[in-house]
């Protein structure tokens, strides 16, 4: 058969559509997106003159969480991933698209799969299951992959208040090969950890984020093989607001990963709540448990330490990233209480060559060598306009590191951005009208920076709208 003729279309729709039922009752997803009111279906295939082929998808999310009319809105604006796969014989699959659709958006997605011409015949599947996140897509040429390890500091006790613990975990982002057939994104995070609502209770968030984001997929695929072709790496390290956790800028992460960089943050002991893969379970840090002092700045400036030290044994013998590593290329950014902990980390350890800071909340009183010396490297400070939101004024303390700075240096505002904005909550629950846009500015500026500064480009500097009141040295 030299073409897909019209009248074929009806016979792939029948066998996509019966593949789609077992499809998604076979394929491994959380048990809570198992049978939605409307699955993810293919409404058309259409073989076009061209030999290209039409491809219409629908779905519904509608009635998917019992959420109040307030909340419910909050989620329709978030996005479900359609997965599509093709095969030429019913046996071997491969990877077509994922493809976004905006959850209030009640039109069919359209996706023309250009490659069909070449082929004979084409069949099409997709995941019936929906697959929830708050995130765009990366906008990178790399896939991410990520997964997690446990980092064991023999110096140190006590950890999360348990006399006998001395380890923390880390999550690794990295640019991975393109997914192969059936590979799903990774969840974002344990369901424990999303579903806290003694974290997010203390926000004011707790309905919306508990609601929903124990059902999110991220676009990183757990341990996907790294991304072939690429010389070695360079290295972000982040660390997070105070009893924020890891992954609370999974978004950012993911979004530099697909750019060709290695992003590692760690859980430090003031997180709201960390998982181990053992028997130690869930551990919830309350907010107020571990205190601002100095205690803390040693304790997450040691962790970042000792992350770095760690980083050579990686490179050595890991399954996925050995020999991968630049560890002469390693940047670091921070929010808000991390904002803090990067810059001290970057000003006290040579191995960090450059930093950002999201809205870094810096209180001098714990960093006096800061507010002498500076960090004395190449940084970058962004701050958010919209101040009563019941947070610190950061910009104080970034404008002071400014003007100690003698080059490379760079502060800013991203307009009508509230503290928060610089997380993933930007995109979820805190979000105003612009908060989106913000992020979008504020990933923007992370890439030009790390490109400038790690990767040795000539990027020119973004031209987001939400930047504002640009100063440079």
């Amino acid at each position: 058969m030299n073409e897909i003729p019209m009248e074929t279309k009806l016979n792939l729709r029948k066998l996509t559509n019966v593949f789609l039922l077992g499809l998604g009752l076979l394929l491994p997803i959380q048990p809570s997106l198992w049978a939605q009111p409307m699955p993810h279906h293919f409404s058309d295939i259409t073989a076009l003159p061209d030999k290209t082929m039409a491809l219409s998808l629908s779905g519904s999310v509608s009635n998917m969480f019992n959420l109040t009319s307030a909340n419910s809105n909050q989620f329709m604006q978030m996005f479900d991933l359609y997965l599509v796969e093709a095969s030429t014989n019913l046996a071997d699959w491969t990877r077509l698209a994922l493809l976004l659709q905006t959850n209030n958006n009640p039109t069919p997605l359209l996706f023309r799969d250009t490659t069909a011409a070449g082929f004979s015949q084409r069949f099409y599947r997709t995941l019936t299951n929906h697959l929830i996140t708050g995130f765009p897509k990366p906008t990178g040429p790399f896939a991410v992959g990520t997964f997690s390890r446990i980092l064991t500091d023999s110096s140190r006790s006590n950890r999360y208040g348990i006399k006998t613990n001395n380890s923390f975990m880390s999550t690794f982002w990295y640019p991975a090969e393109q997914p192969r057939a059936g590979s799903l994104p990774g969840a974002y995070s344990e369901t424990t950890v999303a579903g806290d609502r003694n974290f997010y209770n203390f926000w004011g968030w707790s309905l919306q984020w508990t609601s929903v984001v124990p059902q999110f997929v991220v676009y990183s695929i757990p341990a996907q093989p790294l991304a072939s072709g690429t010389n070695r790496l360079p290295i972000i390290l982040h660390s997070h607001g105070y009893t924020c956790d890891r992954r609370l800028n999974s978004q950012t992460a993911e979004e530099l990963a697909s750019h060709g960089y290695v992003v590692v943050a760690v859980d430090h002991e003031d997180c709201h709540a960390t998982v181990f893969p053992d028997a130690r379970g869930t551990r919830y840090v309350p907010p107020g448990t571990v205190g601002y002092g100095s205690a803390l700045v040693r304790s997450r400036t040691n962790d970042v330490q000792y992350l770095l030290g760690e980083l050579g044994q990686i490179n050595t013998s890991d399954p996925l990233l050995a020999g991968r590593l630049d560890l002469d290329r390693i940047g670091m950014m921070g929010m808000s209480f991390g904002g803090g902990t990067a810059a001290e980390t970057s000003r006290l350890d040579s191995r960090v060559k450059c930093v950002a800071l999201l809205d870094g909340y810096i209180d001098f009183a714990n960093y006096s060598a800061l507010n002498s010396q500076g960090v004395q490297k190449p940084f970058l400070a962004m701050s958010r306009t919209i101040l009563n939101d019941g947070m610190f004024d950061c910009s104080p303390a970034s404008q002071r590191l400014y003007t100690l700075a003698t080059q490379d240096a760079t502060w800013l505002y991203i307009t009508n951005t509230r503290h928060f904005a610089f997380t993933d909550l930007g995109w979820t629950v805190d979000m105003t009208s612009y908060s989106r846009q913000g992020a979008v500015a504020i990933d923007a500026c992370l890439r030009w920076f790390f490109d400038t500064y790690l990767k040795g480009e000539t990027s020119p500097f973004p031209t987001n709208p939400e930047i504002s009141n640009v100063q440079r040295k």
